[in-house]
């Protein structure tokens, strides 16, 4: 989370004195249960303490002024001149996703006003901790801050219905509804198929949660992602006909084996198995065995490798070296895969070691420079 003083006297130099609000939108990790968001699955995301901050000045005339420090670019957003009806460029400006989200605000009949907006993150971008999600979210909130801050769950609905139907991106609902409903010190156990949810008490026991980025360039992810998503379909059109299970995740076990595809049974096995660990999961961080939690995140990654397929050298690299580091009880890829980032469960006096032996294993092994980031679990998006 960014000092906020300096982002209020940068927003001075670019738009002068007067009155601003402060808000924070925060990324988010999936602990357990990977890419079965989209198959019915259970989740286990929680928000975290890297996000977007935003400092706003409400302004009477209808034109939005948004400054990304992350990018050093300013965009100028003319509310007359959008068009409610057409999806955005789809570039992969940064842009876009505000663009969208004003759009469902519109279509939801919100009167949007001008504003001048300063936008800092200390988020990595790209690295699969939800960005995206962050910024649709903290931009839906800024304008309707009193609607969606008793109204969590329309918030990651119109968030994700921003990416789905105006930027064109299939993405499923956890990465907005973390960001917009997450609580201090809990993680989200979310049912993908019914929203329903409860929160899960997160004490790791003097173990902390590290986030390590690759630093390898996700170009390849969308397609790989979108190729999953035909195949998880492929292989439940042809399950639903021997299982009365109502997606895929709810397959029977047994039921996998009349898939004759190698590649279809290879996903499914993942899907069905990924969405148990996540069970498996819950009751364990609720009878306070972390050590074993630890065990199923490897387990989880072993599965994302092998059977779905959207890890890669990088990745195991630093959950190999992570495993084999004495005082890290588990790791694993986190997101969409392909590159992006891993997590690890670590004892708190053993991290700076931890650092050093991963980085220095991963760069021999790569060539590249993994960052490292200690995190807290937070609060959903909000006004400071």
């Amino acid at each position: 989370m960014l000092d906020l003083q300096p982002l209020k006297e940068e927003f001075i130099q670019l738009y002068g004195d007067g009155e601003v609000e402060c808000y924070f939108s925060p990324g988010r990790v999936n602990l357990i249960g990977e890419h079965i968001d989209y198959n019915g699955g259970l989740v286990l995301p929680a928000a975290i303490s890297l996000g977007i901050s935003a400092v706003v000045r409400r302004k009477d005339d209808e034109v939005i002024r948004i400054y990304a420090k992350a990018y050093d670019q300013e965009v100028l957003i003319r509310l007359a001149e959008i068009n409610p009806l057409e999806k955005v460029s789809n570039s992969g400006h940064w842009s876009e996703y505000i663009a969208a989200t004003l759009k469902v605000l519109m279509d939801n009949g919100e009167n949007i006003s001008g504003a001048d907006i300063l936008i800092g993150s200390d988020l990595p971008l790209g690295a699969g901790l939800s960005s995206s999600a962050a910024l649709e979210c903290l931009i839906a909130y800024i304008f309707n801050e009193s609607y969606y801050h008793n109204n969590r769950t329309s918030l990651a609905l119109d968030a994700q219905r921003a990416e789905r139907e105006y930027v064109g991106v299939q993405c499923g609902i956890m990465d907005q509804f973390a960001v917009a409903n997450g609580k201090r010190n809990n993680a989200i156990l979310l049912n993908c198929s019914t929203l329903e949810f409860e929160y899960i008490p997160m004490d790791f026991k003097g173990l902390r949660l590290v986030i390590i980025n690759s630093n390898k360039p996700r170009a390849l992810a969308e397609s790989n992602y979108n190729e999953r998503r035909k195949e998880c379909e492929d292989a439940f059109a042809l399950l639903r006909t021997i299982d009365p299970a109502g997606d895929l995740c709810h397959v029977h076990e047994i039921s996998l084996s009349c898939l004759e595809d190698d590649v279809l049974y290879r996903r499914a096995k993942h899907v069905v198995l990924e969405n148990k660990r996540v069970e498996q999961a819950v009751v364990l961080l609720k009878n306070g065995t972390v050590e074993a939690f630890g065990q199923l995140l490897t387990q989880s990654h072993i599965s994302l490798d092998a059977d779905y397929e959207v890890s890669g050298n990088e990745l195991n690299t630093i959950v190999h070296y992570s495993t084999h580091f004495d005082g890290c009880i588990g790791a694993r890829m986190t997101g969409a895969g392909f590159g992006g980032c891993c997590i690890a469960l670590v004892e708190n006096d053993k991290i700076e070691r931890f650092m050093t032996y991963v980085g220095k294993k991963y760069t021999e092994k790569t060539g590249l420079t993994a960052s490292f980031y200690f995190t807290d679990i937070v609060d959903g998006v909000r006004k400071w």
